[in-house]
């Protein structure tokens, strides 16, 4: 049997073990980053993509990640009483719909300049001093992160996706600028930002009229943080090893087809980190209409799993919710945007 055809066999075997086990399995739901890490080991040594270099960059690639979810716990720590007083009078003086409402909406439009890892530990941050339902909380958080990834691809600062197809475009005919993102997906990403928006207000809709908000009075301590630190650490160690162990799968398998297939085939962004998936799609030459299908489809498709985007990752990890509690409400709203997306760039383009 031919060696690639070999490794694109076997790397499929890696992809649907990925799918299927945190789904299924109580062990790996409990133990997810563990589980992440011993697949991204076996992606990589299918691969044969173990040097020096990239061991090296894979233990540093999350760093930065992880310090800004330091930094920013240790923060709202100390200082949550001062910051949360805005969020107070918003959800004092409007109906908990509406104030869900904003807040999705503000992170979703914030999240390309402050970051989707700032803007998931705000998120975080707001959930734990909001009086939710564990049913109603997750729900908010799994919108709020379907817009932070929408939101996030709009300029190229706030994650690698939006660097990479800038960096990408800026030569060739396309001749890219800072804001080339932000002019032509403004008025595509934001209505996915206001529909996520809406959801989340609709789910609290049944809420008290006035949200109980508490300010905690008890510190975390550092072990805490630092846990959930190492945690962050791990989570994006394991994301970096499994999108470049199936680096080659994705190549010998999507990254030819057209921009309306890539729509769709880009659905294994739940699985491989996005900007992986646009190094290998998005170049110079590519057409607009094309790109439009790529980028949709990468930016949204990574919150339907909970491993397939950070500020899922960031978010759940402070908030405590499981693979199967994510999986059960962004798999049907994923395919509703999804759906609703492919139409309205079919009508358009």
């Amino acid at each position: 049997m031919d060696l690639v055809l070999l490794k694109t066999i076997l790397l499929a075997i890696v992809v649907v073990n990925l799918l299927v086990w945190p789904l299924v399995s109580k062990w790996v739901e409990n133990h997810l980053e563990i589980f992440l890490l011993l697949v991204g080991v076996a992606a990589v040594t299918i691969a044969g993509g173990w040097t020096y270099e990239f061991i090296y960059q894979t233990l540093n690639a999350p760093v930065n990640v992880a310090f800004i979810v330091l930094v920013v716990s240790v923060i709202f720590n100390y200082y949550s009483r001062y910051i949360f007083r805005i969020l107070f009078i918003l959800f004092r003086y409007l109906e908990p719909r509406h104030s869900f409402a904003i807040l999705v909406v503000l992170l979703g439009l914030t999240s390309s300049v402050f970051s989707v890892t700032v803007a998931a530990l705000i998120l975080a941050e707001v959930l734990q001093v909001v009086s939710l339902e564990r049913d109603q909380m997750i729900k908010v958080t799994v919108y709020a992160c379907y817009a932070i990834g929408l939101g996030a691809v709009l300029l190229p600062l706030a994650e690698p996706l939006g660097l990479i197809i800038y960096n990408e475009l800026t030569a060739g005919p396309h001749k890219a600028d800072f804001f080339f993102m932000l002019r032509h997906f403004f008025w595509w990403i934001v209505p996915g930002i206001a529909l996520m928006g809406f959801a989340a207000g609709h789910t609290v809709r049944h809420a008290n009229t006035l949200v109980q908000l508490h300010i905690r009075e008890d510190k975390e301590n550092y072990k805490s943080m630092l846990r959930r630190t190492w945690h962050i650490y791990l989570f994006v160690t394991a994301l970096h090893l499994i999108s470049t162990g199936l680096r080659p799968f994705a190549q010998h398998t999507i990254a030819h087809l057209s921009g309306k297939v890539l729509f769709w085939a880009n659905s294994v962004s739940v699985i491989i980190d996005n900007a992986t998936l646009a190094a290998i799609e998005v170049t110079p030459t590519v057409s607009v209409p094309d790109l439009m299908y790529m980028v949709i489809g990468l930016a949204a498709f990574g919150s339907m799993l909970l491993q397939g985007n950070l500020p899922n990752i960031v978010a759940s990890e402070k908030l405590g919710i499981k693979s199967r509690e994510w999986a059960r409400v962004a798999v049907p709203a994923g395919l509703v945007l999804m759906t609703g997306y492919f139409i309205a760039l079919c009508i358009k383009l």
